[in-house]
């Protein structure tokens, strides 16, 4: 490896010397790029990675985001994982830093921007066109990059750009509107595309989420629902391990949307991905059995694990002052597999106590549809120190 990353440096310091490098959109892999088998940050077995075309459900391409003067870094996201132990081949598109720009800054759109003409160079690839589904992911400028490739009307099948930004410095000058300006004419170029578009954006993202909240995702739900193209937008999670620019590099980002998302590339269809929709436990392998009419705490319950793991909780009606549940975990990543387990409940100190050899859950009730549950490992801390999880409660789907 410090071989190769010397390699690289040399390379850079090549290229560096061309005034205007690979100018008129001439590169050359192993000098302005390398496109290789993803390298993730998980430890689950992809022994088998990469499956080929006849065998994976696809490909994804990684597009890193920009840092000055630094080398494209070696692991993708955990995002990436989630696809590859799902059955899609994983690659990443490494590219020098200098492609993409211009006197020291980034110049998103103009000539001397060679990232969105980088990644057209690279869906020419006969290994590249062999895959029957072909989807663009990215982050930060290569999320912006993505959604310029996009535009132009590859062949491909779905896009995913997460924090896309290419103009401005954290919020510190007026550039950094035009990461929301400048996707908006973008959006335009994909109707009758056939391109499926999910996205991130992310509370705290100082390239435009600090400034403007809820802005740039609910702008393109709606005008791509506009304009006829699929698309399933994730605006502003409120999971604290997915906010800011890097929201969605977090391993709870690839556990609570991964499923959601491949289910959108596979089908076409905006998933249900929310707890208070019943009908999303089955995008996370999660089979459901006849539920009571919910009434205080019986019903289904549906919420996000600290970690990510969407979790769903079955409670049946109380019988000798004791509740019956079952305790589902749906489909994660890194070596997560769906659990189960049932519960015995009893009431204690204003809720409901599930006692196990060494692991506690107490349930309480803050508003008619919203539970707290709290993990208490007696080995370990106390349940002062265990920060909640808010449960919803589920219903039947009520959206169109």
């Amino acid at each position: 490896m410090k071989l190769r990353n010397l390699a690289r440096l040399a390379g850079l310091i090549a290229v560096a010397l061309i005034a205007r490098p690979v100018c008129g959109q001439s590169f050359i892999e192993g000098n302005h790029y390398w496109f290789e088998p993803a390298v993730f940050p998980g430890k689950s077995d992809l022994s088998r990675h990469p499956y080929g075309p006849a065998k994976a459900k696809g490909l994804v391409i990684w597009n890193h985001g920009y840092d000055p003067g630094k080398l494209a870094p070696e692991k993708v996201p955990p995002i990436m994982q989630y696809f590859a132990e799902a059955g899609w081949d994983a690659y990443h598109l490494q590219r020098h830093s200098i492609i993409g720009v211009g006197r020291g800054r980034s110049v998103a759109g103009s000539s001397n921007d060679l990232t969105a003409p980088l990644i057209l160079h690279v869906l020419e690839k006969a290994e590249v066109n062999a895959y029957s589904r072909i989807v663009l992911m990215g982050q930060s400028r290569g999320a912006f990059a993505v959604i310029q490739a996009g535009a132009y009307k590859p062949r491909i099948t779905a896009i995913l750009p997460l924090s896309p930004a290419g103009f401005g410095d954290a919020g510190k000058t007026s550039e950094w509107r035009q990461n929301d300006t400048f996707i908006r004419n973008l959006w335009e170029d994909y109707k009758d595309s056939g391109i499926r578009v999910a996205a991130g954006f992310f509370t705290g993202d100082p390239w435009y989420e600090e400034q403007h909240s809820h802005v740039r995702g609910p702008y393109a739900r709606q005008r791509l629902t506009e304009l006829g193209v699929p698309n399933f937008i994730i605006d502003q999670p409120e999971h604290p391990k997915m906010q800011g620019h890097g929201g969605g590099q977090s391993w709870e980002f690839a556990r609570r949307f991964g499923p959601c998302i491949e289910h959108f590339f596979e089908t076409g269809n905006s998933p249900s991905c929310v707890e208070t929709d019943r009908n999303t436990a089955r995008i996370f392998g999660i089979k459901l059995p006849q539920l009571p009419a919910p009434n205080g705490y019986t019903g289904l319950w549906q919420g996000t694990w600290h970690n990510g793991r969407f979790i769903a909780l079955m409670i049946q009606p109380p019988a000798n002052g004791q509740y019956r549940a079952v305790y589902r975990q749906g489909l994660g990543t890194n070596g997560d597999t769906p659990q189960s387990s049932d519960w015995t409940l009893s009431e204690h100190d204003g809720g409901l106590l599930q006692q196990g050899n060494t692991i506690d859950f107490h349930l309480k009730l803050v508003a008619p549809d919203r539970l707290s549950i709290i993990r208490i490992d007696r080995n370990k801390r106390s349940e002062k120190n265990e920060q909640p999880v808010y449960f919803t409660r589920a219903r039947e789907r009520s959206l169109p």
